[in-house]
C-alpha cells in the first residue's frame, strides 16, 4: 500500500508505522468492516471442499481466517488472555475446517475432535493430509491385477510348468504312463511329484472334467444298483 505525497505530510510527525495505520484507519474508516466481516465468516461457515483437493479447500480457509484476523477488534491486555482468546479462535477455525470436508474423512475427523487437547490448525490439516495419502495408496493397491488370488495361481502354474520340463527329461517317451500310480490322490497314469494338486493346475486343464467323472460315475453306481435289484427279483420264487 502506498501514499500519496500530499496526504503522506500530514502524518509525517508520527513515529512509528502502528501510529501512522492506526491514524489512517480512523480517518478512511467508510463503517463497512462490520459487512466485510459478516461475509467472510459466512464464507468461512459456508465452505465446503466439494471434491476439490485438500490444498485448494485448506487454502480457501486460510486466505478468509487472515482476512478476520486482520479485521479483529478484541483488544486484549495481559498474556495469559492474549493466549487463551488466540486459542478460542484457533479452535473455531479448526472446527470449521473440520465441518466441511467430504465424508472420506468422517473417521480421522473424529480422531482429532476426540483428543484431549485439540490440535491447531496447520496440525490438523497434517492429520487429514496423511489419510488422503493412504487413500491415494489403498486406490493404487486396489487397481494392481496382481492380487493375492492371482499371484498364487501364476506361482502354481510356473511351478507346474518347471516341474513338468525337470520330469519330461528323466521320463522315457514310451513308457506306459498306466502303470504309474500317485501315492498322494490314489489316481493312475502320474507319480506324486507330477501330481496337479501339488504342483498346480495348468492354464489349460478343465476343472469341469473332474466334476464331470465324478458324476458319471455317480450315474454308473446308481444303474448298476438298480440292475442289481431287478436281477434279484427276477431270481425271487414266485408265490402262487
Amino acid at each position: 500500500m502506498s501514499m500519496s505525497p500530499k496526504i503522506m505530510k500530514h502524518y509525517s510527525r508520527l513515529r512509528t508505522a502502528q501510529e501512522i495505520w492506526s491514524a489512517l484507519s480512523k480517518a478512511f474508516y467508510d463503517g463497512s468492516d462490520e459487512l466485510q466481516v459478516f461475509t467472510l465468516n459466512k464464507k468461512a461457515f459456508t465452505a465446503k471442499q466439494s471434491g476439490r483437493s485438500l490444498s485448494e479447500y485448506y487454502g480457501e480457509l486460510t486466505e478468509i481466517f487472515c482476512k478476520l484476523d486482520h479485521r479483529d477488534k478484541v483488544v486484549m491486555k495481559g498474556p495469559d488472555d492474549i493466549a487463551a482468546y488466540r486459542k478460542s479462535i484457533e479452535g473455531q477455525w479448526v472446527h470449521i475446517f473440520l465441518a466441511g470436508l467430504d465424508g472420506d474423512f468422517e473417521q480421522v475427523r473424529g480422531e482429532i475432535l476426540s483428543k484431549d487437547h485439540l490440535p491447531d490448525l496447520e496440525e490438523s490439516y497434517a492429520m487429514i493430509r496423511q489419510e488422503t495419502m493412504r487413500h491415494a495408496s489403498m486406490k493404487v493397491k486396489s487397481n494392481n491385477p496382481d492380487t493375492p488370488a492371482m499371484v498364487v495361481r501364476q506361482r502354481s502354474t510356473q511351478n507346474w510348468q518347471d516341474q513338468s520340463k525337470t520330469n519330461h527329461s528323466k521320463t522315457a517317451p514310451n513308457i506306459d504312463k498306466s502303470t504309474f500310480k500317485c501315492t498322494h490322490c490314489n489316481k493312475t497314469g502320474h507319480t506324486k511329484s507330477r501330481c496337479f494338486e501339488l504342483v498346480g493346475y495348468p492354464n489349460w486343464w478343465d476343472h469341469n472334467r473332474d466334476q464331470q467323472k465324478k458324476d458319471s460315475k455317480k450315474t454308473l453306481t446308481a444303474a448298476v444298483a438298480k440292475i442289481k435289484q431287478r436281477i434279484m427279483l427276477l431270481r425271487k420264487p414266485l408265490d402262487w
